[in-house]
């Protein structure tokens, strides 16, 4: 399959996306999902250079549409995102300006993403790139970093593991570790917790700000939650590739339904009276 020439991969890379279809939930309420993975030393050639990346995202697309693998650990291509709302010639072909950036229109149907979160060994997701894909440069990337982009691909989060926990520090794990997401106060924060296999209590990574409520989308009601992976990130060395990769229990938990259920509580007025009776009694003789 060809790719863009900004992805460098061997014939033999491993990449897969998918999207859990089976439900569908309603993004103005609290979604949570978690999954399990392992990813033992022994599956890891170069423990220092080797080159894996894996990604979680809620989105209102029910299949991946050319999602990427790569530094771009599944996202759909950005020219393909752009020309959803690209001004368009009568050919049609798109308009682009000068620096070849693609002139866009306002538009208000979502088409992809809302959050992503992922856990990359190069750290290269957090990348910019072509057709204004925001990001950071070459040198401020992290290995063994968490990277999250919000909706408009605004890159939210890109710090080393290492600076968050002493535990989850890298993103080798012989046993099963527990990854779980909250995405709460409308949209507007993400909790990341993880878990080791000898415990069964979550600690909270990092909790993140991303965009504030998406007002102006009107299809917010059909979030699905999805997975993506790639190995290599950006080599033709299949050298770097890491071995197996285990993935088990992934679970979604949100609303489902269009409506948004609004409740006031009323409560009976209180009775307070500052003023407290009392009456003097004097020449009491007992």
């Amino acid at each position: 399959m060809g790719f863009p020439s900004d992805i460098k991969l061997p014939a033999d890379a491993r990449y897969f996306t998918f999207v859990e279809q089976s439900k569908k939930f309603n993004s103005n309420y609290d979604i949570t999902w978690s999954f399990e993975y392992s990813l033992p030393a022994e599956n890891i050639p170069d423990s220092k250079n080797y080159e894996l990346g894996f990604s979680t995202f809620i989105t209102n697309l029910q299949a991946p549409l050319s999602s990427l693998p790569g530094q771009y650990i599944g996202d759909q291509d950005p020219e393909f995102i752009l020309s959803a709302h690209a001004l368009l010639t009568e050919t049609p072909r798109v308009l682009k300006t000068q620096n070849d950036s693609t002139i866009l229109l306002e538009g208000g149907i979502l088409s992809g993403s809302l959050v992503k979160v992922a856990f990359d060994s190069t750290g290269m997701y957090a990348l910019s790139g072509r057709d204004d894909r925001p990001g950071v440069g070459p040198n401020d990337i992290n290995r063994q970093s968490l990277v999250v982009r919000d909706v408009l691909h605004n890159v939210r989060a890109n710090s080393p593991l290492s600076t968050m926990s002493n535990v989850f520090s890298t993103l080798s794990t012989s046993s099963f570790r527990a990854l779980r997401f909250r995405y709460v106060n409308l949209g507007q924060k993400i909790h990341i917790d993880f878990r080791e296999d000898n415990t069964t209590d979550y600690t909270l990574l990092t909790t993140i700000n991303i965009e504030p409520r998406l007002t102006n989308f009107n299809n917010l009601d059909n979030i699905y939650c999805g997975f993506s992976f790639t190995t290599p990130v950006s080599t033709t060395n299949t050298g770097l590739s890491a071995k197996n990769f285990f993935l088990r229990n992934f679970n979604v938990e949100g609303f489902e339904g269009s409506e948004v259920l609004t409740e006031t509580v009323v409560t009976p007025a209180l009775s307070v009276n500052p003023n407290t009776s009392f009456t003097t009694v004097n020449d009491i003789i007992v």
